[in-house]
């Protein structure tokens, strides 16, 4: 199939070519970047120089809106700044088989939000109900016949994975949830910007979008209900670590047949319960792995891949679950999920061009 990237001068389509590279059945034909038309692919990115498609030329989004439409073309995936999808999904979806769009610009169902989190207003009222949502351990089914996929962000995917499954089978209640996250430079973009130099965050942390942040009405929609969410960027390339903490639901023990005086479980065995539940809630997921109790997630561990490590844990002081999720933002967080869903739309093994073996040291 033939595919084309635009807004691919980022580090999110750094990404997305890739995995366009070791996928069977992608041939990369076309890529826009409106601040480096005439420069190639290998020029921009000297680690795919090396490739067939080092020669590749970005053009501006305009001149692949043409390429697109005079057919032959049958993904694009949309790896532009918010706000500019919406310009040009409208032109290109007729004339393609799949449009998978990594920006924020189809996620949020309500379209108010919008203006109050992203600074524009909705105008694609039509594709924003079509557009499916493309996280694919939760939506598998809906994904499988999509033309239009959003596909979610990052901190959000790192989140609502941890947090969804603990919701939906009653281990927690919707009541004071809080995650924060610890997140690697790179999920701010390529974009020159003073707080990202080497001399600002070196040997530095600071939380950032305190009560404010974008992610927090996307996770909420994913959930089901609405949680406190604490952003914070650490001295690190890429990688995300979210911890989440909500209050433990007893009555789901009896649920699952553990009551009694006599059965009672110690904290650690409800830890090992629970992770138990969420690995079979998992079993079909082959990019989640369900780390035993006791076990913390490491950013490290899955560099590079599409991979989602998750490990739960149960604090009988506080009667609450805490459950801690590692990604790598740049891939599981954005483009690697992209291509995931992408191969569940047009009917590929989920598996096709990503990696599960992280890269160590």
């Amino acid at each position: 199939m033939k595919v084309v990237i635009f807004g691919a001068s980022g580090y999110g389509g750094a990404e997305l070519i890739r995995s366009i590279l070791v996928h069977p059945f992608f041939e990369l034909t076309g890529a826009s970047a409106n601040s480096n038309v005439g420069s190639t692919i290998g020029e921009l990115y000297p680690h795919l120089g090396f490739s067939e498609v080092s020669q590749i030329e970005f053009v501006s989004n305009e001149d692949l809106i043409t390429m697109v439409n005079r057919g032959g073309v049958e993904v694009a995936f949309m790896a532009m700044p918010n706000g500019q999808a919406i310009q040009v999904v409208p032109k290109i979806i007729d004339s393609l088989r799949l449009v998978v769009d990594l920006s924020a610009d189809f996620r949020l169902k309500d379209p108010t939000l919008y203006d109050r989190y992203y600074n524009f207003s909705h105008t694609e009222l039509s594709l924003l109900d079509e557009a499916v949502y493309g996280l694919v351990e939760l939506n598998r089914g809906s994904i499988s016949s999509a033309r239009l996929i959003a596909s979610p962000g990052c901190y959000v995917t790192a989140v609502t994975l941890a947090l969804f499954p603990l919701l939906d089978l009653g281990v927690v209640t919707n009541d004071g949830i809080v995650a924060d996250a610890l997140s690697g430079i790179s999920g701010a973009g390529r974009g020159a910007n003073v707080a990202n130099l080497f001399s600002e965050i070196d040997s530095s942390s600071f939380a950032y979008g305190i009560g404010t942040h974008r992610h927090r009405p996307e996770i909420a929609q994913n959930i089901g209900t609405d949680l406190l969410f604490m952003p914070q960027v650490v001295p690190m390339v890429r990688g995300i670590l979210a911890k989440t903490y909500a209050q433990f639901n007893p009555q789901w023990l009896e649920a699952v047949g553990i009551n009694g005086v006599d059965d009672t479980p110690s904290a650690m065995q409800v830890g090992e319960i629970i992770s138990g539940a969420m690995k079979e809630f998992y079993s079909a997921s082959p990019f989640v792995d369900i780390r035993r109790s006791g076990s913390s997630p490491m950013t490290k561990s899955v560099l590079g891949t599409n991979r989602a490590e998750i490990s739960y844990f149960y604090d009988g002081t506080t009667n609450k679950v805490l459950a801690i999720s590692a990604i790598d933002n740049l891939v599981k967080g954005a483009a690697g999920q992209a291509i995931q869903s992408a191969n569940v739309a047009l009917g590929f093994d989920e598996e096709l061009g990503l990696s599960k073996v992280s890269l160590i040291p």
